[in-house]
């Protein structure tokens, strides 16, 4: 069965939504959905030094979205 499509914009938000749950949510710090491969993958990107446990929380939100939604175009 194919998983369900979903714009860079829909799964950045998404990945933004749930770590806003999970903690504030940075000044300085961006996200960015890009294709990979037959998938795709979540960029951060952070104007200081970068939070290990954040980046690591949110590679962990987007490897469980990747199981279950593919990049729209």
């Amino acid at each position: 069965m194919k998983k369900p499509a979903k714009t860079r914009e829909e799964l950045e938000a998404a990945i933004r939504l749930e770590m806003e749950d999970i903690c504030e949510w940075p000044t300085g710090l961006a996200i960015s959905v890009a294709p990979h491969e037959d998938t795709w993958k979540v960029l951060i990107m952070t104007e200081g030094p970068q939070d290990a446990g954040r980046s690591e929380m949110i590679e962990a939100i987007a490897d469980r979205l990747r199981t279950q939604f593919d990049l729209k175009g």
